[in-house]
């Protein structure tokens, strides 16, 4: 009976075992043979799913290059000078509209309800009936801040509307400037220590600022060979002046080339100098060949004993810079002979008398003129320090390095320097802004405060726009990251299609 009972199960279900008594070994196998069939069934639809998915993110990044390639055939178009503004106002008008549209199908692209270009992610595909057995797509958020074209601006004009900040903006931007902890005073206001975005000082903002009398330190070549490292700063005429002194050196030697070259006038014009010798001063004018005339133009000589003459008469030399500034002598009494030379902007040259016949002065210059241009483009490579106290550690201090760093004494020690809104100079990069009960982030003047779209805390509402600078190299960096992205789609198509077939 048991016999015909089980042959009769058999032939109504078709199946040669129907429970564990029937074959319990063949039952468990058959067991593990169906669960691997609906899996690898399920896990071809799965796969398919993927596809779609892939697909679904592909088709909206054809449709974001379409916008950008448009953009990009605008921008050209907008970089011809032939453009009247107004031609230039349509040409953004149509970029501003791609972009937006840009940013509609990167918010609105959903597979199954899941927004596939909104954020940056990952989406594993069961491709197999085991564990591990997965293929991977990776999302990645695609609009025109990702892309880099936030702003994006081809004719300098409109504004760029900023957003409120917000009470996480607000701690994000504290724990990032020093690890500050937010203060809660008795009215519910929070206070938060931020940092204030101020650019790092340069040299040309230390020269700015420099006060009338201020004395620049360096260590620089100022043109004359002559050794000077205080430089005095007059405002009223932007430049600087100073005090050198150039090493007695043999007559021969190139010792006074230096100033010879400063006095000296261009070709063609003249200079007028005051020429003291001894105690004799004498009006004349210099020619830009070297030689030396009186005011009226009647010739000049120097003596024996190297004094200006316009007698002829005997042992003399034609009056030339070269033989002025070397103290040309021949008898006398050489330590006597002291010539002071005094330029019409009244810097002075004196060059003492030597110690023989062969041997050239000390040449001491004082109030020597350097242009502000000049001493800053001579500081470039060597450094400086501003000295507002004696010590050199005075607070105020600036010193810069040969690397142009600036860095600013606050009575404690020396500290980066940074450039406020006026031009002044400060070592505190910080700002207080407060979050109010109501949610509502202001300053310390009440004003509301916003986030621009570079990440700045800011009191603007908007931000006026500016021309985007190589705006076709960020097209073409924003293209070049959506062919990558389609590249990686296109792969992982490619394997889950290998996947449902295998």
């Amino acid at each position: 009976l048991s016999a015909l009972s089980s042959s009769i199960e058999r032939l109504s279900s078709g199946l040669r075992i129907n429970s564990a008594k029937d074959d319990a070994a063949g039952q468990a196998i058959a067991n593990r043979f169906t669960s691997n069939i609906k899996g690898l069934t399920q896990a071809a639809r799965n796969a398919n799913d993927g596809i779609s998915v892939a697909q679904t993110t592909e088709g909206a990044l054809s449709e974001i290059n379409n916008n950008l390639q448009r953009i990009r055939e605008l921008t050209v178009q907008a970089s011809t000078g032939t453009n009247s503004d107004s031609d230039l106002d349509s040409i953004q008008d149509e970029i501003k509209s791609r972009l937006d549209e840009i940013d509609r199908v990167s918010g609105q692209t959903q597979f199954n309800g899941v927004n596939v270009l909104a954020k940056d992610g990952s989406m594993k595909i069961q491709v197999g009936a085991n564990d591990g057995q997965t293929i991977t797509i990776d999302l990645k958020k695609i609009d025109s801040d990702t892309l880099g074209l936030s702003g994006f601006n081809v004719n300098g004009g409109g504004a760029v509307a900023n957003t409120a900040a917000t009470k996480d903006e607000l701690a994000a931007a504290a724990a990032a400037a020093a690890g500050t902890t937010p203060a809660v005073g008795t009215d519910g206001v929070t206070k938060y220590t931020v940092d204030a975005g101020l650019n790092k000082a340069t040299a040309a903002n230390v020269f700015a600022n420099l006060a009338d009398g201020a004395v620049v330190n360096a260590s620089i070549s100022n043109g004359f060979g002559a050794a000077a490292t205080d430089y005095t700063y007059n405002k009223a005429t932007n430049d600087f002046t100073f005090n050198a002194s150039i090493a007695a050196a043999a007559v021969g030697d190139s010792n006074s080339a230096a100033l010879q070259s400063f006095l000296t006038p261009k070709a063609g014009d003249t200079a007028n100098l005051s020429v003291k010798i001894g105690t004799t001063s004498v009006d004349v004018v210099l020619a830009s060949d070297g030689k030396i005339t009186a005011k009226d133009g009647s010739e000049l000589f120097i003596d024996v004993d190297g004094n200006l003459t316009q007698n002829n008469a005997g042992t003399v030399k034609a009056a030339t810079l070269d033989a002025l500034t070397k103290n040309w002598h021949t008898t006398g009494t050489p330590d006597a002979v002291s010539t002071v030379i005094t330029t019409e902007d009244e810097t002075t040259f004196t060059l003492a008398g030597g110690t023989d016949a062969t041997t050239s002065g000390t040449i001491t210059v004082a109030n020597a003129r350097m242009s502000a241009e000049s001493l800053q483009s001579a500081t470039k490579s060597t450094g400086f320090t501003v000295d507002v106290g004696t010590t050199g550690t005075s607070a105020g201090d600036i010193k810069v390095d040969s690397k142009g760093i600036v860095q600013q004494h606050t009575g404690t020690g020396f500290e980066d320097a940074y450039t406020k809104a006026d031009g002044s100079l400060t070592t505190d990069n910080t700002t207080n802004l407060f979050l109010q009960k109501d949610g509502t982030v202001t300053n310390g003047s009440g004003k509301a405060v916003y986030v621009s779209a570079d990440g700045n805390f800011t009191t603007d509402a908007e931000t006026k726009a500016a021309t985007t600078a190589d705006p076709l190299k960020a097209l073409d960096e924003a293209i070049s990251s959506i062919d990558k992205f389609r590249s990686s789609l296109g792969a992982v198509q490619n394997r889950l299609d290998s996947a449902v077939t295998n």
